[in-house]
């Protein structure tokens, strides 16, 4: 046994140097290639250039399919509120004021000096035709459904005061109040393609505009957004190591990097390298309605089995944090008052023979993750781990894509997956809620691949979206951290940062955590 253990050990710590080494190694090899590559060729110094991995399909607010596009979108186009970088409540942004006139209706006032790019003001009928595009069924918005549960109706009281009438009290209406402003001409069309957006010259009530759209490439004008730069190109690359080399010459401003890429850049004359906590979870999805995951037990045991702080630090050292809960330690909602399992693989061998008796066979699963050289490291990372307390472990790769149909499915066992962005805790609802368990009839049901299925949480959740105002929801939420801490349908492993890569003469990187790109706006040179 004590050889067994030993052997698991030694796994283990071959494993979380596999970071350091597969980045050392990504290292060296980009490093050789960026010598003997020529520089780029001299770009104009009024333009920043942004390299990204995915292509923005969509840039109309509402129409959302993608989170580059919706980042990208909310430079066109602001809404009454945004969310706090920090805090990621929300506050006012083409707002003046905001507050509810009673439980059920919720009235906005427009600054003064709210505008739309071409400096015509942005007005309650505006406001009015934006939602209502959302809600009309001709519009096939994907934000319908999210929307019609809640407004019964929006209308403008005067040219610069809206009301929001709810169909019943709902906390979340002031994050959903972040949706992007259209003219009332473009929101009563049809969904704007970017290339439309473009070729028209539409305006938003964002700091720029549209100037140039291609599949791969498009521009932002920013003239008159007070930037340090007239326009912003977005250059679309695929490849995480051809983002790099562009990076390395000459060839792109700034890029968010993956985490393999960060020694690259860190520590370099030539560039800066900052980082922002986010709202997102990485964690180890269980399916509990798969036998032996079935008792919250094994459940526990599992959870027992994982150096949490280990792995994370193999993987992304400073720029994550362990996970304690679901929510991250500086969100609004956040409670420490939570059930923990500290890294005991005693203790999980102990719990497994306990929930499934002496001379049980070894219990055997299949982890689903995606086919990313990162994912597939944590995944064998965490299968050493769990072997090491008698958890047989095959580690299936996936395109991303197959990936959720067969976990939307339950074709699964266990997965390692990330959640972007709880910043406001009714998205628990989406991937925890009993009425979001995908279906064969509705596959698109909701979040909760897991099937898991809890009166208590249901019942926390439905307070904390009935409460309003943060003081009023926060104490329902940590009661719904700590029922999902005690059941454990997932096994938070982290939260982890976002990092941003910025060469010289910019400077000043202060990226969000929330995904947001106005940041750039901020830089100086």
């Amino acid at each position: 046994m004590t050889g067994q253990r030993e052997r698991g050990a030694d796994e283990r710590n071959a494993n979380s140097s596999t970071h350091r080494t597969t980045s050392r190694r990504v290292y060296h090899v980009l490093l050789a290639l960026s010598l003997a590559a020529c520089r780029g060729p001299a770009r104009a110094p009024d333009r920043l250039t942004l390299l990204v991995l995915s292509r923005p399909e969509h840039l109309d607010p509402r129409h959302p399919e993608d989170a580059l596009g919706a980042s990208l979108g909310k430079l066109l186009y602001r809404g009454l509120m945004e969310g706090d970088p920090v805090t990621f409540l929300p506050r006012p942004a083409l707002a003046a004021g905001a507050s509810w006139v009673d439980a059920t209706r919720y009235r906005v006032t427009l600054r003064s000096d709210a505008r739309f790019r071409d400096g015509t003001p942005v007005t309650a009928d505006d406001v009015v035709a934006t939602y209502e595009s959302v809600l009309d069924a001709s519009q096939h918005s994907r934000l319908r459904t999210t929307y019609g549960r809640l407004l019964r109706a929006v209308r403008a009281v005067d040219p610069r005061t809206i009301d929001f009438e709810l169909y019943r009290p709902d906390g979340s209406l002031e994050t959903l109040l972040q949706l992007g402003i259209l003219p009332q001409r473009d929101a009563r069309a049809l969904e704007r393609r970017p290339e439309e957006i473009a070729r028209e010259r539409l305006v938003g009530s964002g700091p720029m505009r549209l100037a140039r759209y291609a599949p791969d490439a498009l521009s932002l004008d920013a003239d008159g957004a007070g930037a340090a730069f007239r326009a912003l190109d977005v250059v679309t690359l695929h490849d995480p190591n051809t983002l790099a080399l562009r990076l390395l010459h000459g060839q792109g401003d700034v890029a968010e990097l993956k985490p393999e890429l960060y020694p690259l850049f860190e520590g370099r004359a030539d560039f800066e390298v900052a980082s922002a906590r986010t709202s997102g979870m990485t964690y180890l999805g269980l399916h509990c309605e798969h036998g032996a995951l079935a008792d919250v037990a094994v459940r526990r045991a599992l959870a027992m089995a994982i150096d949490r702080a280990s792995l994370q630090r193999a993987m992304l050292g400073a720029r994550a944090v362990a996970s304690t809960g679901v929510l991250p330690p500086s969100h609004w909602a956040y409670t420490s008052e939570v059930a923990r399992y500290p890294f005991d693989p005693a203790a999980a061998r102990r719990a497994l023979v306990a929930a499934r008796g002496e001379g049980a066979p070894p219990l055997r699963l299949t982890l689903r993750v995606s086919s990313q050289r990162f994912a597939i490291t944590v995944a064998q990372g965490l299968t050493a781990m769990l072997h090491d307390v008698g958890v047989e472990v095959d580690v299936r790769p996936s395109e991303l894509a197959t990936l959720l149909s067969d976990l939307r499915a339950g074709r699964f066992d266990i997965t390692l997956l990330t959640v972007p962005d709880l910043s406001d805790p009714f998205g628990l609802g989406f991937w925890f809620g009993s009425a979001s368990i995908p279906t064969p009839e509705n596959p698109t049901a909701g979040g909760n691949r897991w099937r898991f299925r809890d009166a208590a949480l249901d019942a926390a959740l439905d307070q904390g979206l009935r409460a309003l105002g943060p003081d009023a929801r926060r104490p329902h939420y940590q009661r719904a951290q700590q029922v999902l801490a005690e059941q454990l349908p997932v096994i938070p492993l982290w939260h982890a940062d976002v990092v941003f890569a910025l060469r010289r003469p910019y400077r000043g990187l202060r990226p969000r955590g929330d995904g947001q790109l106005d940041f750039l706006l901020r830089l100086t040179r």
